[in-house]
């Protein structure tokens, strides 16, 4: 979902997304299933190997501030000998400047945009030429030919690994305040035209409200296009998924877009939520100020937590265009793991990953350790008291934060998400649109050859939108818009990501 990208826009346009997008390969059971299983593994030993230390680079996020003693880091120490030290982004540019400065941490946190981006100068180890030191990587991609061939490049190389299971807390979904609703005999809104019934509805019974909030900014429209069958830049066609379009070109995006700018135009949406943060969005959800949103999953029940009265819950998302409502497809990894080419502690960097991907790490570094925070009863793991919910796991022992793992149950986290609030990820994947935004990988020569208009047509985009939106420009002009795509080479862009389509859906084969 170009998180990469959004990232650098200005205050009008700040949208980064920290958690995500869009996978095709989360293997989890739809209830929790958390029987002990028997741990075996190659990377089992009857002694540690040498002790070694090295640096990873990865999220500072404020939700789950990172933390030197979280236990993740210790059961690593315990499990190869390691000493993980973590080098935290500091801002949009972090792994830029890593790059750039030639001492970059041995292991980093990557999205696939990063990948493609430094990995033709040279910054990530190739790491199909030493699969022999990492069997249990071998095995997993071995597992997930659909992986393997989105991180093997044209050429052959494998930059990064993708993270895997703990993608459905990356879900983007429609939720709503239930007690609200029930209270003045509102129905789920059904469509977009419901939706803003609705709203004008809550509006009018709560004149200080916005009934509506967002808080990813324009990337929002990565979330709510899915309901209107789109994103709004470059992905495989729903309806035939072996062709690439271009979002905006499509009719219905007109749609949403006028859709869009009612919302505002009638205070159904707070003015600022272009560069709304995710405390300001708490804010609203929880005083009252705004009652329906799509956001990641796992945000209903910790806003639930939250509130002093009422409740969240999870709704369908309304039709905007076509016949069938649509999430985006999420329920999937949307960022991995690179080994640095300048790392000085090669065999230390191989070593955790293939721990991380191994079925001793996926189970330690998902549920801990028995004793220290579970217990077992009835043969199944419960989590100790002190984890009261599922983003616990993050806040207190770093579990399924990122750098951590590579391979993760999902029903660790299941196991502490309340049975009413299960419902969402039992019915979110009954309406993900079936293709995801993510890209296929480019060859160096391709990148080069549309990347100046690849940068331009998305200013172009994202600006005018935000016009139109925020009505300083007509709808009436939108087509004129439509057709300044061709300025900046949009079918020679399309034309380049079929070809590269083409060749993933052929090494798939």
């Amino acid at each position: 979902m170009k998180k990469a990208k959004y990232s650098l826009i200005t205050c009008t346009l700040m949208v980064l997304m920290a958690t995500a997008c869009s996978k095709d390969t989360v293997e989890t059971s739809s209830s929790p299933s958390n029987s002990i299983q028997p741990n075996t593994t190659a990377s089992s030993a009857p002694t540690l190997p040498e002790e070694a230390t090295i640096k990873i680079y990865t999220e500072n996020n404020t939700g789950w501030p990172a933390k030197k003693d979280w236990d993740v880091w210790k059961w690593v120490k315990e499990e190869t000998n390691i000493t993980v030290e973590q080098v935290l982004a500091t801002g949009p540019e972090s792994l830029a400047l890593a790059v750039s400065s030639g001492s970059m941490p041995d292991i980093l946190s990557v999205f696939p945009e990063e990948v493609q981006k430094f990995g033709p100068q040279g910054a990530f180890l190739d790491l199909s030429k030493h699969m022999d030191k990492i069997p249990n990587v071998k095995a997993y991609l071995d597992s997930k030919p659909d992986v393997k061939a989105r991180v093997t490049t044209p050429t052959g190389e494998i930059l990064s690994i993708i993270n895997d299971g703990a993608g459905e807390g990356n879900q983007a979904v429609w939720f709503y305040r239930e007690d609200i609703f029930k209270k003045n005999n509102l129905a789920e809104p059904k469509t977009w035209d419901e939706l803003y019934t609705t709203a004008k509805k809550l509006k009018q019974l709560y004149p200080d409200s916005y009934p509506f909030v967002v808080r990813h900014g324009l990337a929002t429209l990565n979330y709510i296009g899915p309901s209107f069958g789109l994103y709004p830049e470059l992905h495989r066609d729903p309806k035939d998924p072996t062709q690439m379009k271009f979002g905006l070109q499509d009719p219905a995006a007109k749609t949403m877009v006028e859709m869009l700018n009612k919302f505002v135009k009638e205070g159904l949406m707070p003015p600022d939520w272009l560069t709304m943060d995710y405390k300001a969005w708490t804010q609203f959800i929880s005083t009252n100020k705004s009652f329906i949103t799509i956001q990641f999953i796992g945000q209903i029940e910790i806003m639930n937590n939250q509130l002093t009265e009422g409740n969240l819950k999870f709704m369908a998302p309304p039709v905007g265009a076509g016949t069938q409502p649509y999430l985006p497809k999420g329920g999937a990894e949307i960022y991995g793991l690179a080994v640095a080419s300048t790392t000085k502690n090669l065999d230390a960097s191989l070593r955790y990953l293939d721990y991380i991907f191994s079925k001793e790490g996926r189970d330690i570094q998902s549920w801990g350790k028995e004793g220290e925070t579970y217990t077992v009863e009835g043969g199944k793991r419960k989590f100790n008291a002190n984890y009261k919910e599922a983003s616990d796991l993050r806040v207190i022992s770093g579990i399924q934060t990122a750098g951590t793992y590579g391979w993760f149950d999902f029903d660790a986290w299941m196991a502490l998400v309340k049975e009413k609030e299960q419902l969402a990820y039992l019915q979110a994947p009954k309406y993900r649109l079936p293709v995801s935004s993510d890209l296929p990988m480019l060859t160096t020569e391709e990148g080069a050859a549309i990347g100046p208009a690849n940068d331009q047509i998305w200013k172009y985009w994202t600006t005018e939108t935000t016009k139109f939106i925020f009505g300083d420009k007509p709808m009436s002009e939108w087509d004129a818009f439509v057709k300044g795509l061709d300025k900046y080479e949009v079918e020679k862009i399309k034309t380049t990501y079929q070809k590269a389509l083409d060749r993933q859906i052929a090494n798939m084969k």
